[in-house]
């Protein structure tokens, strides 16, 4: 396993996390579940997503294609 796929899994799970502790708070109607407001989950969930999307099996994360380029495409660029 990579260290990108590890990175990935990591910021996957953080980000769901996150998720359901926001959607409990809303559940609940409660402001403050882990000792400060809710919302302020958000600005780590955020940037969690961003790295779990960036990090995706096979790609680039934008478009989720490889980055290879074959011999006849180096050809037909010369």
């Amino acid at each position: 396993m990579s260290i990108k796929d590890k990175l990935n899994k990591i910021s996957g799970i953080i980000a769901l996390g996150m998720f359901v502790i926001l959607l409990s708070g809303y559940i609940t109607e409660n402001d403050t579940l882990i000792g400060f407001p809710n919302a302020m989950v958000i600005y780590a969930l955020m940037p969690t997503a961003l790295i779990w999307f960036g990090t995706r099996k096979n790609g680039c994360g934008s478009c989720n294609q490889t980055c290879e380029i074959t011999e006849s495409d180096k050809e037909l660029k010369k």
